[in-house]
């Protein structure tokens, strides 16, 4: 590490690239993007993901973790630099700047995935910090990807990418395309599609197939538009107890998956439960 000098300046031509992923539309028009804090980078690397180079300031080294960390990185033979305060400050898109930050390259994912099980489409979901949180649901309660209409979150953003907890390495992201396109994927994959609809006659437990499902959610504010519902083969509503007469859209995902993944046991995760 000894051979590494500190980076002081932000025109530092890495440090320059690195706050360009700042912008939302940098983003969005870039191959990479900012991993902040000890655990997303943690996860970038053991999830084997294409790492640039990772700034970090001193003390990160002081500790067991973080000489884990580096040496870790180290036999990956990823770059890594020491960086001032004061650049981490102007990297961080949080309040409290986590001491840590990544650069790294954005998942590609091959589709359609085999074998299918459980999709969710999302309509112009705009909470980040909702998106981030369904990546994570679909990774631990089965979710095979995730489909995101246009005019939706950017996946990349940096709420998104923190709420995920490291699930948006691993979550097969489909975005930018028109629901129309998605719905005539899921329909040329021979997948159920279901729309949750708190106005729906049919219960989600009502919900009966043996074959992959596509359930459809809607934004946090207007819902699904009613020609995607239209086209959809079923429309669920999800119990509860009254006066609650909505949920957010990341517990609505989350007990979807949840429920049926555990009726047909397309996950691993069923067992661990019956057991």
């Amino acid at each position: 590490m000894a051979s590494n000098p500190l980076i002081q300046s932000v025109s530092n031509s890495m440090v320059k690239y690195a706050h360009s992923l700042t912008s939302a539309r940098k983003i969005k028009e870039s191959s990479d993007f900012l991993c902040e804090g000890f655990h997303l980078v943690e996860e970038a690397i053991v999830s084997q993901q294409k790492i640039r180079f990772i700034f970090s300031t001193s003390r990160i080294l002081k500790s067991k973790e973080g000489l884990r960390l580096f040496e870790q990185a180290r036999r990956e033979k990823i770059k890594w630099f020491l960086v001032t305060d004061q650049i981490v400050i102007y990297l961080s898109s949080t309040v409290t700047p986590q001491e840590i930050i990544a650069v790294v390259k954005k998942p590609e994912w091959q589709w359609p995935l085999k074998p299918l099980s459980s999709i969710l489409g999302l309509y112009q979901i705009q909470d980040a910090g909702n998106l981030g949180t369904i990546l994570r649901s679909s990774e631990a309660l089965g979710g095979q990807g995730v489909l995101l209409t246009s005019s939706s979150c950017d996946p990349f953003n940096s709420k998104v990418v923190r709420a995920s907890m490291g699930s948006i390495f691993r979550v097969p992201i489909m975005s930018n395309g028109s629901w129309e396109s998605y719905h005539e994927w899921f329909v040329q994959n021979k997948l159920m599609t279901v729309a949750l609809d708190a106005h729906a006659s049919k219960s989600l437990f009502q919900l009966k197939t043996d074959i992959p499902i596509a359930f459809w959610l809607g934004s946090e504010g207007s819902g699904l538009p009613e020609e995607l519902m239209h086209k959809c083969q079923e429309r669920v509503f999800i119990p509860m107890a009254k006066p609650v007469e909505s949920l957010n859209i990341a517990v609505a995902a989350s007990l979807a998956l949840f429920f049926i993944n555990l009726q047909n046991g397309y996950t691993d995760f069923s067992k661990e439960i019956l057991v």
